[in-house]
C-alpha cells in the first residue's frame, strides 16, 4: 500500500466489511430466506434477524479501525506495523473460520474447549486485539450473523484481557519480592 498506512482507508475497509455482509446475506436470501436467531435458541423469546449484520459488521469495522489509528497516535513503537495488523486480523479470522467449521460440521463437543483458546493463549501473550476481534466476526459471518460473533467475540476478549492483565500483575508482585 505504500508509505500510507492501512488503517487511513478507514472507509474503504468500513465499506468492503459491509459488502462482505451484503454477500452472505443474498447468499442466504436466495437459498431460505435471512436467518433469524432467537435469544436462546427459543422460538417464543425474541429474534434477531441477520440483517442487523450489515449495521454491526460495518460499525465494527469503523470502531477497529478508530481504535487502531488512536493505538498507533499513543505509541510510537515498531510493534504496531501493518504486518502484525495483518497477521492479528488473519489470525482471528482463521479461529473464526474453524469455530465456524465445527458449528457447521457438528462437532460441539469439541466447540466448548476449541472457542477458550484465546483465553488460553493469554497467558503466555497479548491475543486481544480489536482487529482479532474484526477478523474472528468476518469468518464468522455465514455461521452466525452478525450479531452473535460480535457478542461472543467481545466476551473472549473481555476474559483474555482479565487473564492477561492479572498473569502480569502476578507476575509483577512475585519479581519484586
Amino acid at each position: 500500500m505504500g508509505t500510507k498506512s492501512l488503517v487511513n482507508y478507514k472507509v474503504k475497509f468500513t465499506i468492503g466489511a459491509f459488502i462482505i455482509t451484503l454477500l452472505f446475506i443474498l447468499w442466504e436470501y436466495m437459498n431460505g430466506g435471512v436467518i433469524t436467531h432467537h435469544l436462546l435458541a427459543r422460538e417464543d423469546l425474541p429474534g434477531i434477524s441477520n440483517w442487523w449484520g450489515l449495521l454491526t459488521v460495518s460499525l465494527l469495522t469503523w470502531l477497529v479501525v478508530t481504535f487502531i489509528q488512536r493505538r498507533r497516535r499513543q505509541t510510537e513503537k515498531d510493534e504496531e506495523s501493518d504486518d502484525n495488523l495483518i497477521k492479528r486480523f488473519l489470525g482471528g479470522l482463521i479461529f473464526g473460520m474453524v469455530v465456524s467449521l465445527l458449528w457447521e460440521l457438528d462437532l460441539e463437543a469439541v466447540l466448548p474447549f476449541f472457542i477458550l483458546l484465546p483465553v488460553l493463549l493469554s497467558f503466555f501473550t497479548r491475543v486481544h486485539f480489536p482487529e482479532s476481534l474484526l477478523g474472528f466476526v468476518i469468518a464468522m459471518i455465514y455461521s452466525f450473523g452478525g450479531i452473535l460473533p460480535i457478542l461472543i467475540g467481545l466476551v473472549l476478549l473481555l476474559l483474555s484481557f482479565i487473564v492477561y492483565t492479572l498473569i502480569r500483575f502476578i507476575k509483577s508482585l512475585v519479581v519484586s519480592k
